[in-house]
């Protein structure tokens, strides 16, 4: 049992310190055949998405200009954001590397991210 329980704090530590950090958009990929001009507005979309997760489970995020902050959790390949007005918003993720991260916005469609610091 107390073999259980360090395995999954220990599981826990790598999910979450392989997130902490800053991050940037760096691409959209899709498993689709889209067209260019879909492939395009996705891109612009979150050309401007940057965020920091903290070690303390804090985050700054900003998306289309506007600025955001609460508190994040990773649960279950999902990071679990909080921001300070209460609006809960569940990603799933998939991680490539340690500088990189992939997001599932819907099947098939992912944006990419890598770290800055």
């Amino acid at each position: 049992m107390k073999t259980l329980i360090l395995m999954s704090i220990l599981f826990y530590q790598l999910q979450t310190s392989n997130i902490v950090g800053k991050w940037i958009f760096s691409k959209h990929e899709s498993s689709k055949n889209l067209d260019e001009e879909t492939k395009a507005i996705t891109t612009n979309a979150f050309s401007k998405f940057s965020f920091e997760f903290r070690n303390d489970e804090t985050y700054d995020m900003t998306k289309r200009r506007k600025k955001e902050s609460g508190t994040w959790k990773s649960a279950d390949g999902f990071i679990i954001t909080t921001n300070t007005e209460g609006f809960i918003d569940k990603i799933k993720f998939i991680q490539k590397h340690k500088d990189t991260i992939r997001f599932e916005i819907e099947t098939g469609e992912f944006v990419v991210f890598h770290r800055t610091q």
